[in-house]
């Protein structure tokens, strides 16, 4: 096993044990059905439509965390990453939200640079850097509208 397939597992453990340290105990029960369905789930959506159908991108160099072309950490990494996004959401400034997403989906695409550059990640050259950045903005903002009540507390 190269060290590059350990770059996931490696993200899995630092988000865990930061969210472990960072998030109490309460919200990360309440968090976390919103990680795994606006995360994980989410994230398998995109990997079939974008990946399999439209082969817009496609994981590669996956060694024992690849299934049938899908890389099985990824939704595991997406859950964690939507537990944060929602935990430290701006919700006493509506206006810095928009700041918020745009921060995260920047951050979303590059890190997708990372993995492209260890070679886990390949994608047709159109799609980078705006066509990424926009629908990771997309899916930063739809997941912010799904958990309104949890971004918004009336």
């Amino acid at each position: 096993m190269t060290a590059q397939v350990l770059v996931y597992p490696a993200l899995i453990v630092m988000l865990t044990a930061f969210l472990l340290i960072t998030v109490p105990r309460e919200e990360v029960r309440l968090l976390f059905p919103y990680g795994v369905v606006l995360g994980g789930l989410l994230n398998y959506i995109f990997d079939l439509l974008f990946g399999s159908l439209l082969h817009v991108f496609s994981y590669t160099n996956l060694g024992i965390f690849g299934a049938s072309g899908q890389f099985l950490l990824a939704p595991l990494a997406w859950t964690l990453v939507i537990m944060f996004y929602l935990y430290f959401w701006p919700s006493d400034h509506p206006y810095l939200g928009y700041f918020y997403i745009l921060a995260w989906s920047l951050l979303a695409t590059g890190y997708s640079q990372v993995v492209l550059q260890i070679e886990m990640f390949s994608y047709l050259p159109w799609y980078y850097p705006l066509p990424m950045l926009l629908l990771f903005i997309a899916r930063f903002a739809f997941v912010a509208w799904v958990a309104k009540r949890w971004t918004r507390p009336e």
